[in-house]
C-alpha cells in the first residue's frame, strides 16, 4: 500500500473540503475518522474529535419524511453499514439548533485494497432543501391548479406541445356533453373541432410552441348530441426552468349565446325595428357597394301622402300598421336584387340596380298600383298614395357619394308632392340647381329676421258702396339688401319648408299690431280691423296663442280688432292640434276668415265644424265677373252661403269698375284689389287715413 505524506493528504482534504457535499467516514468502534468542513458545518460540532461519543450525539437529530427518527448516529447504523446495508438517497430532515434542513443521504461500507472486510463506513450528504421546497411548491401550485380547474365554469385543459389532452376539467361535461377523460390523449382537434376552424386552431397553437405567443381564438366545437358550439378559447404557455416550453393550458368557454346577441344587435343597428325592413345605415351600406359596379343604380324615395292625417285622426297604433302594411307590399313589388328600406317616419326608399330613368319610373309606376290597393286599418278603409323621387347614377360619369344620391332623390320627392301628389318624379340637374337656391335663400332669410329686413305693407279692405277703409289685411315683404324688396311668393315657400314661417308670423304679427294701435287713435279709424295670414305651424305653436293675446294686451286692443286668416286647405288636412287652436282663437274672441275659398278642397262638413267667421273669395273667380257666367255662379252661390251661414264675405282681387258693381249688386259689402288701393307702406296707409279714407270712400 502506498502511503500517504501529509502534504498529499492536506491536498485531498482541501479537495474534499472544496465538495458541495458533506462526505464522513464512521466506524462503529472509533467513531469519525473523516469529516470535511461541510460536514462539520451542518453537525455544529468537529466529529473528528469525538471518536466514539459521536454515537449518541444529542445535538444531532435525524427524521425520515415521515416524521420517524433516523438513527443516523447511532453506533447500530454504521454497524449494519459494515455487515453490507447500502443507503441509497434517502431524505432525512436534519434538526440542529432550531433550524431544519433537508439532505440527501447515501452510505456504503469501505474497503481497504486487498481486503473484504470493510473497516469504516463512508456517508455522503447533499443538502436538497431548496430542491424539496420547490417540489412542494409545485406540488400545492398543482393543487391549486386543479381546485380551480374543477370548480370554473370555463372548460380547463392541457395539452403537450404537440396537442395531445392531458388534463380535461368537469366542465368538459357542461360544454360539450363529454366526460373529461374521454378527451385525454385526443389532438386538439382530432374530433371536436369544426373542419373549417382545425387549419386556424392548429395554426395558433404551432405559433405558441414555436413563439412562445399566447392565443385568444373564436371556433366551433361539437357537443356530443351533435350540436356546433361557437367557444373562445384562450392558450398559453407553460414553461420549464431552462424556459422551454413544457405544455399548453387553455381555458375554453361557450360564446354561442353571446354571438347571437351580438348578431341580433346586428341586425337591429341595420334594419327597422317597426317594419323589419333594412334602415338607412343598411340602405347606405348597400348602396355605395352598388354605385362601386359598373351599371347604373336607380333611388326612389318615397313619401307617403297625407300620412299625417291618418297619424292624426286614427292613432299611432293605426299608423303603424299602415307603415308595415306599406312595407310588406313595397317589399313584394321589388325584385330580388332591389333593397326596399325604411329611413324613418313615412319616408321609405328603394334601392334598384341596373334601371335606367324608363325602367325606374315603371318600378314607380307598380308602386303606386299596388298602393293604391284600399287596405283596412283600425275599422277604416284606407287607400294609400305616395310621393316618389327619382335618380339615376350614371356609371360613365364617375362614382357619386350615397349621400349626394339620397339629397337628389329627396329634392325630385318634393317636387312630386308640388305637383299634387301621387306621381313620381326623376332629378333634373336643374331641381338641384333650385335646391340649393332654396337652401341659400332660407340662410339669407334667416339673417333677414335677424336684422329686421322684413317689413310690413298694408292693403286696404273697403265697404264696396261707400269706399271707407274698414279694415287692412299685413302683407310681409323682404327688403333684401341686394334684389330690392321682395313680394312673398318669393319666399315664404321656402319660409314654411324650413320651419321659419313661425318666427317671420310672430314678426309680422309684432309689427302690425303695434301699427294698428297707432291707426286707431286716428279721427274716423277708432273700429279700423287688422287681418293676419297665419300657417298650419303657427297655429300648432302651442305658445302662438298666448303671445298674440299679450300683444294685443300690451296695445290695448280689444280681440275684436283681429282677424286671422287661414287657408282652406288647413281645413281639409286639419289636424287635431290644429282644430283645437282654431277653437281656442274663436273662444279668446278673435275673428278667423277662409282665405281664398272655393280653390281647395274643404267641405261643408268642415266649413260647419269649424268656427269661422267670414269667407274670403278668391281672386280666380272674382276676375271672372261681368265676363264669365260660371265664376258669376260660383260667387252667387258663395254669397249665398255666407248668408245662410251668417258669415262675413270679403271679395279678393276686384280691379276694375265691372267687378265692383257687380258685386255691389249681388250684396257683397267688403272687397279688396288694386281697384280699390293697392298693398302700401306704413306711411303711405298713414297719409291715406289721415286724409279721410278711414271715414268715407275715395
Amino acid at each position: 500500500m502506498t502511503e500517504v505524506g501529509d502534504d498529499d493528504a492536506a491536498m485531498l482534504r482541501a479537495a474534499f473540503d472544496g465538495l458541495d457535499t458533506a462526505v464522513i467516514v464512521v466506524t462503529p468502534d472509533e467513531g469519525v475518522l473523516f469529516c470535511n468542513e461541510l460536514g462539520r458545518e451542518w453537525l455544529g460540532a468537529d466529529p473528528e474529535t469525538m471518536g466514539p461519543a459521536l454515537f449518541g450525539y444529542e445535538g444531532f437529530h435525524g427524521f425520515h419524511e415521515d416524521g420517524s427518527p433516523w438513527p443516523f448516529a447511532e453506533r447500530q447504523q454504521w454497524v449494519d453499514v459494515l455487515a453490507g446495508q447500502v443507503i441509497d438517497g434517502q431524505l432525512m430532515e436534519l434538526r440542529l439548533d432550531g433550524s431544519s434542513r433537508w439532505l440527501l443521504v447515501s452510505a456504503r461500507p469501505l474497503t481497504r485494497p486487498g481486503e473484504s472486510t470493510p473497516y469504516a463506513g463512508l456517508g455522503t450528504v447533499r443538502d436538497v432543501t431548496r430542491q424539496r421546497a420547490g417540489r412542494a411548491a409545485l406540488a400545492e401550485s398543482e393543487g391549486h391548479f386543479r381546485l380551480l380547474a374543477e370548480n370554473a365554469g370555463d372548460l380547463i385543459a392541457r395539452h403537450t406541445i404537440d396537442g395531445i389532452c392531458t388534463y380535461a376539467s368537469p366542465a368538459a361535461r357542461d360544454l360539450l356533453g363529454r366526460e373529461p377523460d374521454s378527451l385525454l390523449g385526443d389532438w386538439t382537434a382530432a374530433s371536436t373541432v369544426h373542419p373549417d376552424d382545425v387549419a386556424v386552431v392548429v395554426a395558433a397553437q404551432e405559433r405558441l410552441t414555436s413563439q412562445a405567443e399566447p392565443y385568444a381564438l373564436r371556433y366551433r366545437l361539437q357537443h356530443a348530441d351533435g350540436r356546433w358550439l361557437w367557444v373562445e378559447t384562450v392558450g398559453r404557455p407553460v414553461t420549464g426552468p431552462n424556459g422551454a416550453i413544457t405544455e399548453i393550458q387553455s381555458a375554453t368557454r361557450d360564446i354561442t349565446a353571446r354571438l347571437e346577441q351580438e348578431q341580433r344587435l346586428a341586425r337591429l343597428a341595420l334594419a327597422d325595428s317597426l317594419t323589419g325592413l333594412p334602415n338607412r345605415a343598411a340602405m347606405t351600406q348597400y348602396l355605395e357597394d352598388q354605385l362601386a359596379t359598373e351599371q347604373p343604380v336607380a333611388l326612389l324615395f318615397l313619401d307617403l301622402d297625407r300620412f299625417k292625417v291618418v297619424n292624426d285622426s286614427l292613432g299611432h297604433s293605426a299608423g303603424d300598421e299602415l307603415l308595415r302594411t306599406v312595407a310588406s307590399r313595397l317589399a313584394g313589388t321589388c325584385r330580388d336584387g332591389d333593397l326596399v328600406t325604411r329611413l324613418g317616419g313615412d319616408e321609405f326608399v328603394v334601392v334598384a340596380p341596373g334601371l335606367d330613368e324608363a325602367l325606374a319610373l315603371a318600378l314607380a309606376d307598380r308602386i303606386q298600383r299596388v298602393l293604391a290597393v284600399p287596405v283596412e286599418v283600425a275599422g277604416h278603409e284606407l287607400v294609400i298614395s305616395a310621393s316618389v323621387g327619382i335618380v339615376v347614377s350614371d356609371p360613365n360619369n364617375g362614382k357619386p357619394e350615397a349621400e349626394a344620391l339620397l339629397r337628389d332623390a329627396d329634392v325630385s320627392m318634393y317636387q312630386a308632392k308640388a305637383r299634387g301628389r301621387a306621381r313620381a318624379v326623376v332629378f333634373t340637374e336643374a331641381a338641384g340647381a333650385h335646391a340649393i337656391a332654396r337652401l341659400s335663400l332660407e340662410g339669407e332669410l334667416r339673417v333677414a329676421l335677424e336684422s329686421e329686413q322684413l317689413v310690413v305693407h298694408y292693403q286696404p279692405q273697403v265697404e264696396l258702396v261707400s269706399g271707407r277703409i274698414v279694415g287692412i289685411e299685413a302683407l310681409v315683404r323682404w327688403q333684401h339688401p341686394e334684389r330690392g324688396l321682395l313680394a312673398p311668393d318669393a319666399f315664404l315657400e321656402t319660409a314654411e319648408e324650413s320651419g321659419l314661417i313661425v318666427a317671420l308670423g310672430r314678426q309680422v304679427l309684432a309689427i302690425a299690431v303695434e301699427q294698428l294701435a297707432r291707426w286707431r287713435k286716428l279721427p274716423g279709424c277708432a273700429d279700423l280691423e287688422l287681418a293676419v295670414n297665419v300657417s298650419a305651424a303657427e297655429l300648432m305653436t302651442p305658445t302662438r296663442l298666448e303671445l298674440t293675446l299679450q300683444l294685443l294686451r300690451d296695445a290695448d286692443l280689444p280681440t275684436s280688432a283681429l282677424t286671422i286668416e287661414v287657408l282652406e286647405s288647413v281645413l281639409f288636412d286639419a289636424e287635431g292640434a290644429v282644430q283645437a287652436a282654431l277653437h281656442a282663437y274663436a273662444d279668446a274672441g278673435i275673428c278667423l276668415a277662409l282665405d281664398d275659398f272655393g280653390t281647395g278642397f274643404s267641405s261643408l262638413l268642415h266649413l260647419s265644424q269649424m268656427p269661422i267667421g267670414a269667407l274670403k273669395v278668391d281672386r280666380a273667380f272674382v276676375a271672372g265677373l261681368g265676363t264669365a257666367p260660371q265664376d258669376e255662379a260660383i260667387v252667387r252661390a258663395l254669397r249665398s252661403l255666407t248668408d245662410d251661414l251668417d258669415l262675413g264675405c270679403i271679395a279678393e282681387g276686384v280691379e276694375d269698375d265691372t267687378q265692383r258693381a257687380w258685386l255691389i249688386a249681388q250684396g257683397v259689402r267688403l272687397a279688396q284689389g288694386y281697384l280699390l288701393h293697392r298693398p302700401l307702406p306704413a306711411d303711405q296707409l298713414d297719409a291715406l287715413l289721415r286724409a279721410g279714407h278711414g271715414h268715407s270712400g275715395g
